[in-house]
């Protein structure tokens, strides 16, 4: 055969491997790898719109509906989002008491429980990128086994097919597990790290709201004596 048309035998047999080609011919741990990535999807999906959309604030704002709450002696800020309610704790616990302790012991008490709120589950694609890695080794070692012990009971002349659809087998394998792993890696880190920026941003507004409470102590208590 000569290098032109061995080219064009080359050229001709990768474009006819789909996707679902090569997914069929990964044997059968494909099919967990897929599973473990419909989960991971389903996770980017619900932590990125909790993250991006349901835990959105303006720092900003909220500090301006906190001043304007203590100048009008009336303290209540108005939303839904875990911010708003952490500082709504806090307002509470100084109408009851006044006391610096008891505020911050409230504040403490609602941050622990809503924290965990925009926690949850990102660290679910961690293990499931480790899972889907493993799965991959896991499809490229049975593969090289099914290909070898096929290969050792074989006719010469079909020995060459059977190692070749077996390391194909193997090689899908690992490819669709990396696939899977490194887009649930990466979702993994900037997920987390917009949850660190969320509780960073939540801290410092709440700091900021608590000392601007304590600076106008003897007006609010003015307002409650009232």
């Amino acid at each position: 055969m000569n290098p032109a048309s061995a080219g064009s035998v080359h050229s001709g047999v990768a474009p006819h491997l789909t996707l679902l080609d090569r997914y069929n011919g990964g044997g059968y741990f494909m099919h967990p790898i897929a599973i473990v990535g419909l989960l991971a999807l389903v996770i980017v999906l619900d932590r990125a719109y909790a993250l991006y959309v349901q835990n959105k604030f303006d720092k900003a704002q909220i500090l301006s509906e906190v001043r304007n709450a203590i100048y009008s002696g009336r303290l209540v800020v108005v939303g839904q989002t875990l911010i708003h309610q952490i500082i709504q704790a806090g307002f509470h616990a100084f109408e009851r008491s006044h006391k610096d302790s008891e505020v911050q012991i409230a504040i403490d008490a609602a941050a622990s429980k809503h924290f965990p709120t925009i926690e949850k589950r990102t660290s679910y694609l961690s293990m499931l990128a480790n899972i889907s890695t493993l799965l991959g080794l896991l499809g490229t070692i049975s593969g090289l086994i099914i290909s070898f012990a096929g290969a050792s009971q074989a006719d010469p002349n079909d020995k060459a097919t059977l190692l070749a659809s077996g390391i194909s087998e193997a090689m899908n394998c690992t490819a669709f597990g990396l696939i899977v792993a490194i887009p649930s890696l990466l979702a993994y880190a900037v997920l987390q790290g917009k949850t660190q920026r969320i509780i960073d941003d939540v801290n410092e507004v709440v700091l900021e709201s608590m000392n601007f409470v304590i600076t106008h102590r003897e007006k609010l208590k003015g307002k409650s004596g009232d």
